[in-house]
């Protein structure tokens, strides 16, 4: 008998930082679809699951 262990499921979750506009904001807890390399600004796109596009730092992209 072999010593399975359940495999981790993460999802990744947009969390914007206090100082983002409103409207950013207003995203918060959204599950996270793709996510691209930084760039040269420090931050990343990334794609929500609805099909919302956004630049965010890395820090804004949290596992739960």
């Amino acid at each position: 008998m072999q010593d399975r262990r359940p495999v981790a499921e993460l999802n990744w979750i947009f969390r914007p930082e206090p100082a983002r506009p409103s409207q950013v904001r207003e995203l918060a807890g959204r599950p996270i679809h793709a996510a691209g390399p930084i760039g040269p600004d420090g931050e990343k796109e990334v794609v929500l699951r609805d099909g919302t596009h956004l630049r965010v730092k890395p820090t804004e992209i949290v596992a739960e």
